[in-house]
């Protein structure tokens, strides 16, 4: 069974047992438990030992019953935290049979440290009863902890009643260093000497549907003396007790509060207009703060005027370690890798992570079915950054980009249901983020860009700092624009498939002018849309929007000068299949399987794209590459040779063959030969990604194998 089945059968059994409580991958339980109750403050006592890599926490949660007769609760929290003892700050007026003796039970996941598999499971139960003088006994409440899945519940002694004022504390602790994350596969919490951070979305205080109940929150958090505190919120207090130091953060808006780092940061703060930006690094990166300052003060400010002004006043960036996400942002604050913040910005990275700011937490997805509200928002919104920076050309290949990482996986979900897939995974990214950004483009060519721009400005003002959904923005969409806009709704994110557009057409020579019929054709029975068909002539091009509705539709555009060509969606406003798009995601699905070190799938990818362009150049060179990392030397020389008798598109195929050429001739001792090959790359005078930095290198110096080699584009 190849790796690549292995991958998609691991992602299915995620799905079906629900593995990642992430904000998007909300279950069913996780809607009921958040309309069940609705907190309004969480207070958190904690005290970081990175020395032990442990975590001691008193939470306090402040929530108001939802529903009649509530007798439990079932809050989000981390498995691999023990909880000491939870009660309630007032005692609960009986109305009805009460418990004679509470305690506290824990349910025990079989094995420490083991993803959860399974949607029915045999767990091992133990109970307790605790006794403490801080709390009357009758107050201990009953409660299970369902460690591998990562919930909480708490039992209360009599039912709450609708509108009820609760006050809860939960005491806790444990170790986050070996953690079984809630969001499968990827480390959300980490406790060392060199670094910690608790992502919110680690679950490492009990909340109440995350990222679905907006609250406010206060935390107090203790580490050693010498750490500083990053986090999002305001920082009110810092207070010194021996050796250690106790930081205070408020947040005062209701939103998603819990994220922090603490290391031995530098704390760097830049003014740039109404925003303060603060940097928390470590030495190393100081010479990458300016640059990364100009990106982020273009986002803001470009951001600002598209959608609404930035809600706060200041803006924090944290580098942290390259074990888990590459970025992951909070309210207003942004958590970056180390490899993410380097010498050269990343630009998507940042545009598209920055714009969560506006679209997760200044409005937030009602429910999973909504995601396309926040990914596809924020990956549209980096697309509006790069057409500001870029001109026609640059622009069109960026869309042409979208337009492939949307193709890689499209049949796999429509965008109403891409919560089924696994978050980060490439399926759910192509569906959510890039196929949703180019939904999002096309509507943009439906009603307009003045229209689009007045929609999003106003689903902001009318949703800002609540949450909304794909409805909500489709009355709004419909109300600005004055359209009917179900079919677009019901065809791009209701379902999946896109169109593959034929066409033909012949002049005829008119009293006025020339007339162009024709007719277009594609395979979608259901499908209606817009498109542009754009007529070369003599004089000025002529555009037109026809409706092409089924699967034929016909056309007619007069010129006065005489007809050259005739380009169907000129300006790429559709997303749709054509033979350049659909080589382009043959190899870029390999690429996509390359970087999982999945090489074997990776070549069948490349394979099937020769398969349709004997002469891609750029499919054999990724086989290449594939072949050189396995240090299947000859088959690689042979893929490099292929791709230089090919079309040579893109041209630095080129000079990068003959470099990998003369690495391979190094690599097998014929050295002459290998200085052949470097001295052909130096001719070409192609300096794409420093080529002839290069092969100047290895003329000096022979080459040796350095493992997995640098993807060019």
């Amino acid at each position: 069974m190849s790796s690549l089945i292995n991958r998609q059968h691991l992602y299915v059994g995620n799905f079906l047992v629900l593995l990642c409580f992430g904000l998007l991958q909300l279950s069913a339980q996780e809607l009921q438990q958040g309309q069940s109750i609705d907190v309004e403050e969480y207070e958190v006592e904690a005290e970081l030992m990175p020395s032990s890599q442990e975590l001691w926490v008193k939470a306090t949660i402040r929530f108001n019953a939802r529903e009649r007769y509530l007798s439990q609760v079932v809050l989000d929290f981390n498995g691999n935290l023990t909880v000491n003892r939870i009660y309630l700050t007032d005692k609960l007026q009986p109305s009805g049979s009460r418990l004679k003796h509470p305690i506290q039970k824990v349910i025990l996941s079989k094995e420490k440290g083991v993803p959860y598999l399974s949607r029915k499971k045999e767990v091992r139960r133990s109970s307790k009863t605790a006794k403490s003088s801080m709390a009357p006994d009758s107050n201990l409440l009953l409660f299970h902890q369902e460690r591998d899945q990562h919930l909480l519940e708490v039992n209360f002694p009599h039912p709450l009643q609708i509108g009820q004022l609760v006050t809860l504390v939960v005491e806790y602790g444990g170790s986050l260093s070996s953690s079984v994350s809630p969001v499968y596969g990827i480390p959300t919490a980490r406790l060392s000497k060199d670094m910690c951070y608790l992502l919110a979305m680690s679950r490492w205080f009990p909340m109440n549907g995350y990222q679905q109940d907006r609250a406010k929150g206060t935390f107090r958090l203790t580490v050693p003396r010498g750490y500083l505190i990053a986090m999002e919120g305001e920082l009110t207090s810092r207070e010194q007790l021996d050796d250690r130091e106790t930081f205070t953060f408020v947040s005062r808006k209701s939103g998603f509060p819990g994220s922090l780092a603490a290391a031995t940061f530098n704390e760097i703060t830049i003014d740039v207009g109404q925003v303060e930006i603060k940097y928390y690094i470590m030495d190393n990166k100081r010479d990458y703060v300016d640059a990364h300052t100009e990106v982020v003060t273009q986002l803001l400010d470009l951001y600002s005027e598209k959608f609404s002004p930035y809600p706060l006043q200041t803006f924090k960036i944290v580098v942290v370690d390259n074990e888990s996400l590459l970025a992951f942002s909070a309210p207003g604050i942004e958590f970056l890798a180390d490899r993410a913040f380097g010498v050269n910005p990343n630009i998507n990275l940042l545009a598209k992570e920055i714009a969560y700011q506006w679209w997760s937490f200044l409005v937030s997805p009602k429910t999973e079915f909504d995601l396309w509200l926040k990914e596809g928002f924020s990956a549209y919104s980096a697309l509006l950054y790069q057409e500001s920076i870029s001109n026609e050309a640059g622009f069109a290949r960026e869309l042409k980009d979208v337009a492939v990482a949307a193709l890689l996986y499209e049949d796999e979900s429509s965008i109403l249901n891409a919560h089924q897939l696994d978050f980060y995974s490439p399926e759910y990214n192509s569906v959510l983020k890039s196929k949703g950004a180019y939904v999002l483009h096309m509507l943009r060519g439906v009603i307009g860009q003045t229209k689009l721009f007045d929609l999003l400005k106003q689903y902001v003002y009318n949703f800002g700092y609540q949450k909304a959904s794909i409805g909500d923005f489709k009355a709004l969409a419909e109300k600005i624009s004055e359209k009917d806009l179900d079919y677009f709704f019901s065809q791009w994110i209701e379902q999946s498939g896109v169109p593959e557009f034929e066409y033909e057409f012949t002049t005829l020579r008119i009293k006025d002018g020339f007339r162009v019929d024709g007719v277009v054709r594609q395979d979608l029975d259901l499908f209606k849309m817009p498109v542009e068909i754009r007529v070369e002539t003599d004089g000025e091009a002529e555009i037109k929007q026809i409706e092409v509705m089924g699967p034929e539709s016909r056309f007619s555009v007069t010129t006065l000068g005489k007809p050259r060509t005739a380009t169907i969606d000129p300006y790429h406003r559709v997303l749709r299949v054509s033979n350049e798009i659909r080589l382009a995601t043959f190899i870029a699905k390999g690429d996509e399987l390359r970087r999982l070190d999945e090489y074997v799938d990776a070549i069948s990818q490349y394979q099937k794209a020769i398969e349709f362009r004997k002469r891609s150049s750029l499919a054999f060179y990724r086989l290449g590459e594939v072949y050189f990392e396995q240090r299947s030397t000859q088959s690689s020389a042979n893929s490099f040779r292929e791709a230089l008798n090919g079309d040579l598109n893109p041209q630095w195929i080129e000079v990068w063959c003959y470099i990998n050429l003369g690495k391979l001739f190094d690599m097998a001792g014929q050295r002459e030969r290998a200085l052949n090959e470097y001295q052909k790359a130096l001719d070409t005078n192609d300096n794409t990604q420093e080529a002839q930095k290069v092969a100047q290198k290895h003329i000096e110096e022979p080459y040796k194998y350095e493992g997995r080699q640098l993807l060019v584009r």
